[in-house]
C-alpha cells in the first residue's frame, strides 16, 4: 500500500513537494517502522530533498558521507543495479482488455438475490429511481455505506451510483459563490479551491481557506480521492469534519425530486432534525453545494481535535463564522457550530445572541466560555465518553478561534497590536509537520569480503523485497481449491451464562451452507484443548466464560455466506450468578484459582543438599537493613 501510494504520487507529479509526500501517506498506517525509514527511502523524490544533517552534511563540507571516513555509507544499493527509468514504459490498463468504452456511458443495473445496484446517467433517471425507492442509498465513494455493510452488517436492498449524472459533477462559479455538484470528490474540491485562493483577493476566500485547511485532516488522501461532500452532508455524522464548517457558513444546497422539482435549503439552524437525519426528504436528491465568497468584514475559522493529526475521526470540532460592523471589531452577526457535542452538528444560538453588538475582546471571551458551558452541557451518559474533556474542548476551540480572528484584526489595524498578549498568539497556530530531518549510516565492508560472511553488513529483511513489490503470498492470495469451504465462528454475546438453546436451523436453510458444528459434535476429550493442562474447550460446552467465546462454527461456500449464516444461529442464555467483577467481590464469594500455589519439583531437594560435597550460601541486604 505504501509503495502504491508513492507510485500514484509520482504518476501525478513528476517532482512532488514534501507536502505532497506528507499528504500521500496520510491514509497509510504502519505499525512496524515509525515511518522514518519509509520517508528516508522516498525523500529523494521531492524537489526540496536535502540531507537530514542539514548544514552539517558531509557533502557540504566536501567530504565522504559519514564525516570523511571510508568505513560508512548512507546507501544500501547502487543505482546501476536497476533498470533506468523510462516514462514511456509506465504500466497502464491493457487497451486490448477493454471490450468497448460504450459500457462506461450507459445506464447499468446489477442484481443479486438481496441487492440491486443502479448506475443512472441522466438526472431524470436518478430522480425517478429515488421516487420509486425513497430509502435507496446513493453511493459515490462507498466510504460510509461500505463500512456499514461490511462491519455493521446493514442491508440496503437498493443502491444507486450517480457518478455518471453530469448535474452532480458540475463545478461553476458565480459572482458571489462557487458551486460544486454533490458527487464532486473532496480532492477535486480541494484542488479547485486552492487554485481560486491563489487567484482571488484574500478577503473573498476565507471560507475557501477554512475548507481546504479542514479537508487536509479529513480522513486520508485515498478516501478524499473518492469521497464526496454530498455524502458527508447526507450521512450527517455528529463528528463530521466538514458539517460544522458548512453549518456555521450557512451554505446553500440545491435539492431536487421528481414530483417537486428543484428547491434550495440552507444548512444552519433546523437543518439537522436528529441523528443522521435532516430536512431533505427521502424522495429528494442533493444536487450540489454553494460556497459563498466572504466579505472584508467576515472571518471564518475551524479547528478539529482528534487522537492523532492525520486520518482520524474528531473528538470535538468547531467552526466560527463572524461578521463585524464595517471597519470595527464589533460583532454584527456570528454562528458557532460544534461537532461531537450532540447527536448532530449543533449551533450555539444563545451564545451567538449575547455576542451581537459586543466588541471582540478578552472580556467577551469570558462571557462566551460561561455561556457555552451552559448551552452545551453534554450528558454524562453521552456516547463516546470523555465528557469533561469534550466540554473543555468546546471552550478551548472557541478560544483558539478568538485568537486566530484577533490576529487577523490586529494585522488589519482594526484592533491594536497589543490587544492579545504576545504569549497567547501562538495558540492560534495549527500544527505543521516539520520537514523530516534524519540520516542513517551503514558500515562499509571490504569489497573482497565473502558473500556468506554477514559480519558488518546491513542485512535486508528476508521478505522485504517480496513485500515491497507485492509478490509476497498471503492467505487471501492463495487460489481457491475445488470444494473449499469457509468457516465462520458463532461467538458468545454473554460474559458468564448458561447456554439454554442452540438453534442453527435458519442458518442451515441457506443455500451454500453445508454444516454447523458445536460441542455436541465432539467427544468430551476431543473438545478439550490447552498448552499444558487441557482445561479449555474448542466449543463452549453448556456454559460460556467470556464475551466472544466460540460456541459453534458454520461451514459454507464462501466467506460472506458463512459469516451471514453464523449471525443467524440463535443462542439463548440464562445469566449465571453471582456476577463477579472486582477483587472485593471475588473475595466475598471465595472465587479463587484452584490448587494455588502450584509447585513444579523434580527429585528430592533436601536430600540433594544433604549429600552435596560443598554448599555455598549468600545473603544480601536490601533497603539499607
Amino acid at each position: 500500500g505504501i509503495v502504491m501510494s508513492m507510485y500514484a504520487l509520482l504518476r501525478n507529479a513528476a517532482k512532488p513537494s514534501m507536502r505532497d509526500l506528507e499528504v500521500a501517506f496520510q491514509g497509510n498506517l504502519c505499525r512496524c517502522t515509525g515511518y522514518r525509514p519509509i520517508l528516508e527511502g522516498y525523500k529523494t523524490f521531492p524537489k526540496e530533498f536535502a540531507c537530514g544533517m542539514g548544514d552539517k552534511c558531509c557533502r557540504v563540507k566536501g567530504k565522504e558521507c559519514g564525516g570523511g571516513a571510508n568505513n560508512t555509507d548512507d546507501k544500501l544499493f547502487k543505482r546501476s543495479r536497476f533498470q533506468p527509468f523510462d516514462p514511456s514504459q509506465e504500466p497502464i490498463f491493457p487497451p486490448e482488455l477493454q471490450l468497448t468504452a460504450a459500457y462506461d456511458e450507459e445506464s447499468l443495473v446489477f442484481r443479486s438475490d438481496r441487492v440491486t445496484w443502479y448506475r443512472p446517467t441522466r438526472l431524470e433517471e436518478l430522480l425517478q429511481l429515488k421516487a420509486d425507492h425513497p430509502q435507496a442509498k446513493l453511493i459515490v465513494g462507498n466510504t460510509e455505506v461500505g463500512v456499514e455493510v461490511k462491519f455493521k452488517h446493514f442491508l440496503y436492498p437498493v443502491l444507486i451510483n450517480p457518478v455518471k449524472v453530469p448535474e452532480l459533477l458540475e463545478v461553476c462559479e458565480t459572482e458571489d459563490s462557487i458551486y460544486f455538484g454533490a458527487a464532486v470528490s473532496l480532492m477535486d474540491i480541494d484542488a479547485y479551491l486552492r487554485k481560486r485562493i491563489e487567484e482571488m483577493p484574500e478577503t473573498q476566500t476565507r471560507l475557501f481557506q477554512c475548507t481546504v485547511d479542514m479537508l487536509h485532516y479529513f480522513a486520508g488522501k485515498q478516501i478524499r480521492n473518492v469521497a464526496c461532500l454530498g455524502g458527508n452532508i447526507m450521512t450527517g455524522s455528529p463528528i463530521s469534519d466538514m458539517n460544522p464548517v458548512l453549518t456555521a457558513a450557512g451554505v446553500r444546497l440545491e435539492v431536487a425530486s421528481r414530483a417537486g422539482g428543484r428547491r434550495s435549503v440552507h444548512m444552519g439552524t433546523g437543518f439537522f432534525t436528529g441523528y443522521r437525519r435532516n430536512i431533505i426528504e427521502a424522495h429528494e436528491t442533493l444536487l450540489g453545494i454553494h460556497f459563498q465568497k466572504t466579505t472584508p468584514d467576515q472571518h471564518v475559522v475551524a479547528f478539529k481535535q482528534a487522537r492523532r493529526r492525520d486520518d482520524d475521526i474528531a473528538i470535538v470540532n468547531s467552526a466560527v463564522n463572524v461578521n463585524f460592523k464595517p471597519g470595527t471589531n464589533v460583532v454584527k452577526s456570528i454562528a458557532i457550530a460544534f461537532g461531537g457535542m450532540a447527536p448532530t452538528t449543533v449551533l450555539a444560538p444563545n451564545t451567538s445572541k449575547l455576542m451581537v453588538g459586543q466588541p471582540w475582546n478578552h472580556a467577551l471571551v469570558e462571557r462566551v466560555a460561561e455561556s457555552l458551558c451552559q448551552e452545551l452541557p453534554l450528558d454524562a451518559s453521552a456516547p463516546g465518553g470523555m465528557i469533561a474533556y469534550r466540554r473543555a474542548l468546546v471552550v478551548s476551540l472557541f478560544f483558539k478561534s478568538y485568537l486566530a480572528i484577533s490576529r487577523k484584526l490586529c494585522d488589519a489595524g482594526i484592533m491594536p497590536p497589543d490587544a492579545v498578549p504576545q504569549k497567547d498568539l501562538s495558540g492560534a497556530d495549527k500544527f505543521h509537520t516539520p520537514t523530516m530531518c534524519s540520516s542513517q549510516l551503514f558500515e562499509r565492508v571490504a569489497s573482497n569480503q565473502p558473500n556468506h560472511d554477514p559480519i558488518g553488513k546491513p542485512k535486508v529483511h528476508a521478505s522485504a523485497l517480496k513485500q515491497a513489490t507485492g509478490e509476497a503470498i498471503y492467505t487471501d492470495d492463495i487460489p481457491r481449491m475445488d470444494g473449499e469451504l469457509y468457516l465462520a465462528f458463532v461467538l458468545s454475546t454473554k460474559a458468564h451464562a448458561k447456554i439454554t438453546k442452540l438453534d442453527a436451523s435458519e442458518a442451515l436453510a441457506l443455500e451454500g451452507v453445508e454444516a454447523f458444528f458445536s460441542a455436541q459434535d465432539l467427544t468430551e476429550h476431543q473438545n478439550e484443548v490447552g498448552p499444558v493442562f487441557h482445561d479449555e474447550h474448542v466449543f463452549a460446552n453448556g456454559e460460556v466464560h467470556c464475551y466472544g467465546q466460540i460456541i459453534g462454527a458454520i461451514a459454507a461456500a464462501n466467506q460472506t455466506l458463512a459469516q451471514r449464516a453464523a449471525r443467524l444461529v440463535r443462542v439463548e442464555y440464562s445469566e449465571l450468578q453471582p456476577v463477579i467483577v472486582t477483587i472485593e467481590q471475588a473475595i466475598e464469594h471465595k472465587s479463587y484459582f484452584p490448587d494455588y500455589p502450584r509447585f513444579l519439583t523434580k527429585g528430592d531437594v533436601e536430600k540433594a543438599f544433604a549429600e552435596a560435597d560443598h554448599v555455598y550460601e549468600s545473603s544480601c541486604r536490601m533497603g539499607g537493613q
